[in-house]
């Protein structure tokens, strides 16, 4: 009894830490530019009640299907409304789930195992940053576990339940991400080495596969035809992956080295990264997994797993470093048996975990609290920087005093993550190039780029007379990204009439 009330009170305070660390000053950091798109495609769906399915772009609908239900929820259907700990608390309480999976395991990994596991994926830097940001990623992983979970339970007690469990899951996976296929090649890959290996056997009746397979695919078609509200728009599923595969295929500036993900684990050349190498030990015990002989079938088919959607994501070029959350579940797993089971002393083991467990303590402290949008974190890419709070509040304080017209130009649209932080003003433009009628803006963002587009426009090819004297708005050089400048001027005439608003 007093063990069963120990074990209750370790699994409460990994959940409570688990919540601290997701949950808390989710404003801290800038809202990166894909945040901001999935928050504008959210307020569409709420305002349309459907989904606009790209192949190209946006990934997959259940996303925003499962967030529009949080909205409807807290009765925010507006993008206004939103706000980065509405949006963002969404993905954490998904990474909650994932937490609470790996007890599914627990008949195999024996208790102790299991919440060594829980409390490593509770504070797992990687883990953690994204289950703290509003995209994609922490779906696709969640629903990915609740798949094997559910095949793993129906082993070991035949539940039809839990084929019921792995068919959604399957489904989510096929309606969140275009990336699913390589979770699943995975997989089949571990399977088959572990056929080759011991002899393993699907075990489950073809009518069951059946069963499986069509529950994925009526939960993708409900989700792709918007509920059966545009069932000719639902095959727009099957044409996403050319894209993708040219998209991965292409050269361009998201093409890295094979190394680009161990550099996550092991951060060379970010400071403090000593301090940042706990994950990467964890991978070392990852490794070493190999050297335990007899343990259960689930670990070993985690192993192989993992390794193999490593080396998969490692040798396509096309990466990005939240792919690497889909990796970090499996290693934290097998390496948490590992060293269960390798080390033998209970002192040693207690020992190497409590120091394990502190340092990533630190380690996810520093990437998500303190260098959250820096350079020194390496899940930091494309991201804004804080110079865009600074921007925010002074254009929202202008706004409050004058009636003003913000005019935000970048080449390609990238201008992201501005239509977020200027979703309250009512007279915001967008464009990838200067507009002929720039010089009706009273504030104006733009990229260098375009700067001698935007003084020929505004002085050189405007009527005799009606030009007016634009100033610069900041006295410093403002970055939109870390070394991409955002230049930003205000008429004269605004910043004087908010200047003596100011004063009164």
């Amino acid at each position: 009894m007093i063990l069963n009330r120990n074990r209750a009170i370790l699994v409460l305070s990994i959940f409570i830490i688990a919540g601290l660390f997701r949950f808390t000053q989710l404003s801290d950091r800038p809202m990166h530019g894909d945040e901001a798109i999935n928050a504008v495609k959210l307020a569409e769906v709420m305002e349309a009640g459907r989904f606009d399915y790209n192949p190209n772009q946006h990934h997959g609908p259940i996303f925003y299907y499962t967030s529009a239900l949080f909205a409807a929820v807290h009765g925010l259907w507006e993008l206004q409304e939103y706000s980065e700990p509405f949006l963002r608390g969404i993905t954490a309480f998904v990474g909650m789930i994932l937490i609470w999976l790996v007890f599914g395991f627990r008949k195999s990994l024996k208790n102790d195992v299991a919440l060594i596991a829980a409390g490593f994926i509770a504070i797992s830097p990687t883990i953690v940053f994204y289950s703290r940001y509003f995209i994609h990623e922490i779906f696709v992983v969640t629903m990915t576990f609740e798949f094997i979970v559910g095949v793993y339970q129906y082993y070991k007690t035949k539940k039809q339940s839990w084929l019921i469990l792995s068919g959604l899951a399957l489904g989510g996976m096929m309606a969140a991400k275009e990336t699913w296929p390589i979770f699943f090649i995975s997989m089949a890959g571990a399977f088959a080495i572990l056929h080759y290996r011991t002899g393993l056997k699907i075990q489950i009746p073809f009518k069951k596969i059946l069963l499986v397979i069509g529950i994925a695919f009526g939960l993708a078609f409900l989700f792709f035809s918007d509920f059966l509200q545009d069932i000719s728009s639902s095959t727009d599923f099957f044409s996403a992956y050319s894209p993708y595969l040219n998209r991965v295929a292409d050269e361009g500036i998201h093409n890295h080295s094979w190394t680009y993900y161990l550099n996550i684990l092991f951060p060379f050349g970010y400071s403090g990264n000593g301090l940042h190498w706990t994950e990467g030990i964890l991978f070392l015990a990852f490794l070493l997994n190999l050297r335990i002989k007899g343990q259960p079938t689930i670990v070993s088919f985690l192993f192989w797993y993992s390794l193999i959607l490593l080396a998969i994501l490692s040798l396509i070029p096309y990466k990005t470093p939240w792919n690497i959350l889909g990796v970090m579940p499996g290693i934290i797993l097998v390496a948490s048996y590992t060293i269960y089971h390798g080390l033998e002393k209970p002192i040693i083991r207690n020992g190497v975990v409590g120091l394990l467990f502190g340092f990533m303590f630190l380690q996810s402290y520093s990437i998500n609290f303190i260098h959250e949008a820096d350079q020194e974190n390496p899940h930091v890419y494309a991201h804004p920087t804080k110079d865009i709070f600074t921007m925010e509040s002074k254009i929202s304080d202008i706004a409050d005093k004058v009636d003003i017209s913000t005019f935000v130009i970048a080449t390609e649209d990238d201008y992201w993550p501005f239509p977020w932080y200027l979703r309250h003003l009512k007279n915001a433009g967008y464009w990838n190039h200067v507009p002929e009628n720039v010089g009706d803006a009273s504030i104006i963002l733009v990229s260098p780029d375009l700067e001698s587009d935007l003084v020929k426009a505004l002085y050189e090819d405007s009527e005799p007379g009606k030009s007016s004297l634009y100033l610069p708005l900041f006295n410093t050089e403002m970055e939109l990204r870390h070394g991409g400048e955002i230049l930003s001027f205000i008429k004269k005439d605004v910043l004087d009439q908010f200047v003596q608003l100011d004063k009164q």
